[in-house]
């Protein structure tokens, strides 16, 4: 059995390969720091005896996808049983004050690296009707939210485009998850240019908690899957609520300081 993951070498996608390791699956990991991701690689190859091959990639490059897509091509041996698009980053701030190299990496990671990703993987996938496709959005794609406005509206892309795509794919024996999670302690908050991490109400998980829970809800697909039950409450909650009122109280706790 074969994963490859997108943003191995820390956080979720760390969380995803230890803990598909521990399953079994040889992986294929992606990440831009060289010196981080062999770390985990070869931790994570003493730890569980498996395969473990690194692929210093920056995905948010306009070829990215494609590049991604040959370099597995080019060495595996197998079928790539699960797809991680979990590599993204976030920023904090006004977006006229996002410098415009920023916006366009987030874009074309978030929005155009998993659409091309998810197209290259899964034709193979249909065809052998087996496989399983994860993208890791946020429960920040429910809503607009001010000061980390392009992030939000990038994962409300990665939601639609998961639930129609797993509805496609699902007649073929395909699974595709929408991976929702709320507050995580990773860097996120320190890589997005908080000034402290902003941790609001809907509880706050752990990486492993975020991945365990996507790993299980597997055996049961739903879509989009919301992590933890507090952010699934919260998200609920947030369906009901004037969205005015969402949008003064997220622009309060979210402005800079």
């Amino acid at each position: 059995m074969l994963a490859v993951i997108t943003g191995g070498s820390r956080g979720i996608g760390e969380s995803y390969a230890r803990q598909l390791a521990a399953r079994g699956y040889n992986l294929y990991l992606v990440a831009r720091d060289a010196a981080r991701l062999s770390a985990v690689a070869r931790e994570i190859r003493a730890t569980h005896r498996v395969l473990v091959e690194e692929i210093v990639l920056d995905l948010a490059q306009v070829d990215g996808a494609e590049r991604l897509y040959a370099e597995v091509r080019s060495r595996r041996t197998v079928p790539v049983d699960v797809l991680v698009n979990n590599a993204g980053f976030g920023f904090h701030g006004e977006f006229a004050d996002m410098p415009m190299p920023r916006i366009q990496d987030m874009l074309y990671l978030h929005l155009v690296t998993v659409t091309k990703s998810m197209r290259l993987f899964l034709p193979e996938m249909r065809e052998r009707r087996s496989g399983t496709i994860i993208n890791v959005a946020s429960v920040a794609g429910f809503l607009p939210l001010p000061y980390i406005s392009l992030y939000a509206a990038t994962k409300a892309f990665m939601i639609s485009l998961g639930a129609s795509i797993g509805r496609e794919a699902q007649a073929y024996g395909v699974i595709v998850q929408t991976c929702c999670p709320g507050q995580t302690v990773t860097d996120f908050h320190a890589t997005a240019g908080f000034a402290e991490p902003r941790y609001a109400v809907g509880g706050v998980q752990t990486a492993d908690e975020v991945v365990s829970d996507s790993l299980a809800a597997l055996d049961h697909p739903r879509e989009p899957l919301v992590t933890g039950l507090r952010n699934r409450l919260l998200v609920q909650l947030l369906r009901i609520l004037p969205r005015g009122l969402v949008l003064r109280t997220a622009a309060r706790h979210l402005k800079p300081s």
